[in-house]
């Protein structure tokens, strides 16, 4: 699953405070799903540029 914001930068570090919040928050909220979905004991999510 790919997760991203809808305010394009360069850097995740130039997304606002509120920004990054959403984003892991949903990234979150999709982690639940597909671990109940896979059974799964863990998941990874990676952030890349």
């Amino acid at each position: 699953v790919l997760v991203c914001p809808l305010h394009i930068v360069e850097r995740f570090r130039d997304l606002h405070p509120d920004e990054v919040a959403d984003l892991f928050m949903t990234a979150q909220k999709i982690a639940n799903v597909i671990e109940k979905h896979f059974q799964a004991s863990s998941l990874t999510i990676v952030i890349h540029v």
